[in-house]
């Protein structure tokens, strides 16, 4: 950074204080993105103040990336520049809860782990479930719109947050939405913010529905030799009248991964995992449907798990892009958006692609309409990396082709590979509007420059 940009760092930290403003570089290193480092990271402890270091940053032509716990900075492309993070872990607290009215209010820097337990003790809860849950914050969750397990049955975080208050690339404090479920409250702005990875706007706060949590619940597990007859499985469910929390279906690599001893996986089996819910009736239900539809789709075996088992494996569940992003360094993972009736085409395709390239790979595929498909290669060397680039490229290109019909992202990968594949997939015929959103909400550009599609 210029003498000119430091000498503005300087009057920053007058505004934050000197706690407040980080420029060593040891601590610098941990919000480094793509081997890019800012000079500063401000730690703002309000929306005001957020607002001033944006309005700040926009004066002096300042790259932000907006920070919280720092479990997702390797989603989106290489950022073009990057001079400042903006850190809002202090911005941690609950700002208005009514468990009668099933409404929260909390800021942005919340910890989901910490937020879970706040929402425990009145027995309720979000189904957010996003991976790296002890450490990512709630902005960071919607702002990469994580994926959640349930929402099979709850849909995405679009259809349970009422509202948000946000800092546009002007440093001008907005609100959109409410604080209620039956809100008439200005437009739903708030939504183009969540998934859009901090390019349109700092968020600040977040304003939920909340649920009760089940009086009961039970996790199924259903056993089978091969795709077709799981997917099978999941169609049959989707043609009953259950209603189960979630579908997810987990191929022998994952299911080796998520359960090491095969204590409720199988060794070389696809594993159906289904969660259901309600009262001790309807979870009853469940299981003597769910075993009439596994025997019918030919399962090897069906399992309900006791208490214990499901914590565990449904945590792990969870975990999942984590797990996977952790077995190796090159470890690259698709986040594919389709439709269940296409899934096992995908795997087909996917098959032949990563056969031909001599990869090692693992799959979860959700009912709800996402395949997370991960690419393990053991090491990254220069023939890793072509291999693993001819595999995103045609990865990419088979998922989303007229027949399959997916959406695919690349949410984690080595950088070296950013270089070479567009890791928000092919050109979107919605990416002029984006763009016109994007200077609307962020004239000078100065949120994760290059980060997003069409690098925005």
């Amino acid at each position: 950074m210029s003498a000119t940009r430091t000498s503005a760092l300087t009057r920053l930290e007058g505004l934050l204080g000197t706690e407040h403003l980080l420029t060593n570089p040891t601590q610098l290193a941990g919000y480094e993105v793509d081997g890019l480092r800012p000079a500063a990271v401000a730690q703002p402890g309000s929306a005001g103040e957020v607002a001033e270091v944006v309005r700040f940053a926009a004066a002096e032509k300042l790259a932000v990336i907006p920070v919280g716990g720092r479990t997702k900075l390797r989603i989106g492309a290489a950022p073009r520049r990057y001079d400042l993070a903006t850190d809002l872990t202090r911005l941690d607290g609950v700002l208005a809860y009514d468990p009668g009215d099933l409404t929260l209010g909390v800021q942005a820097g919340i910890r989901f782990a910490e937020l879970s337990r706040v929402l425990a003790e009145k027995r309720q809860f979000l189904p957010l479930a996003p991976a790296f849950a002890e450490q990512a914050t709630i902005g960071g969750i919607l702002a990469t719109n994580s994926g959640s397990p349930l929402r099979h049955a709850y849909g995405s975080a679009r259809d349970y947050v009422l509202g948000m208050e946000f800092v546009t690339g002007e440093g001008i404090e907005t609100k959109s939405g409410g604080r209620v479920v039956k809100n008439v409250t200005g437009y739903d702005l708030h939504k183009l913010m969540i998934g859009a990875l901090g390019t349109l706007g700092v968020i600040t706060r977040v304003n939920f529905k909340t649920f009760p949590l089940p009086h009961a619940q039970t996790t199924f597990v259903g056993s089978f030799d091969s795709a077709a007859q799981a997917l099978g499985m999941c169609r049959a469910i989707a043609q009953s009248a259950l209603q189960p929390r979630l579908v997810d279906v987990l191929d022998p690599a994952a299911a080796q991964m998520i359960d090491p001893a095969h204590a409720r996986l199988p060794a070389g089996q696809w594993s159906v995992v289904v969660g259901a819910a309600g009262d001790e009736r309807v979870v009853q239900r469940h299981g003597i449907d769910l075993a009439r539809i596994t025997k019918g789709a030919r399962a090897t075996a069906f399992v309900a798990l006791t208490d214990e088992e499901e914590a565990t494996l449904l945590g792990r569940i969870r975990e999942f892009p984590k797990l996977a992003a952790g077995t190796s360094p090159a470890a690259t993972l698709f986040k594919i958006s389709v439709v269940l009736a296409q899934m096992l085409a995908l795997l087909e395709r996917a098959r032949q692609v990563i056969q031909r390239n001599q990869l090692a790979s693992m799959t979860l595929l959700r009912a709800s309409g996402i395949v997370y498909l991960a690419l393990v290669p053991t090491a990254l060397d220069a023939a890793t990396l072509a291999r693993l680039t001819q595999a995103a490229t045609e990865l990419i290109h088979a998922s989303s082709n007229s027949e399959i019909g997916g959406r695919p992202v690349i949410e984690w990968c080595p950088t070296e590979l950013k270089s070479q594949v567009n890791v928000w997939g092919p050109a979107r015929d919605d990416l002029m509007l984006m763009q016109r959103v994007k200077k609307a909400f962020d004239p000078q550009g100065i949120f994760s420059p290059g980060r997003f599609v069409g690098g925005i």
